[in-house]
């Protein structure tokens, strides 16, 4: 249980720093990341500490889903619109993994607090 508080004052602390960074930064400069881009990599590291215990794969199965619905993202894309235009597709795909990965978190947070 503590583990979880410590992962969410985390979760928000960064958030906190990076939007503080932003703000700083003039608007024409600011890259078109926000600071909520930073979650999948802290969430994919946050499920792998809660879940390196359990008896069941659910870290790998996480991996799994996220990597074949990225393959079906990149596909449909790629046939959609007739081309992968990098600035754009990478933007959504970072959103949408921003996403799947938050999802995946809470549901870890939830089994964890479950067992």
């Amino acid at each position: 249980m503590n583990q979880i508080i410590v992962q969410i004052i985390i979760l928000i602390a960064v958030l906190f720093i990076l939007r503080l960074f932003r703000g700083f930064i003039p608007k024409r400069k600011r890259p078109k990341l926000h600071p909520i881009d930073c979650l999948p990599l802290l969430s994919l590291f946050f499920i792998w500490q809660l879940s390196r215990t359990w008896a069941s794969p659910w870290f790998a199965f996480i991996i799994f889903i996220w990597m074949i619905i990225s393959i079906g993202l990149t596909l449909w894309w790629g046939l959609s619109k007739g081309e992968l235009l990098w600035n754009k597709f990478l933007l959504f795909y970072w959103r949408l993994t921003d996403i799947l990965l938050l999802i995946a978190y809470l549901i870890t947070v939830i089994i964890a607090l479950l067992k």
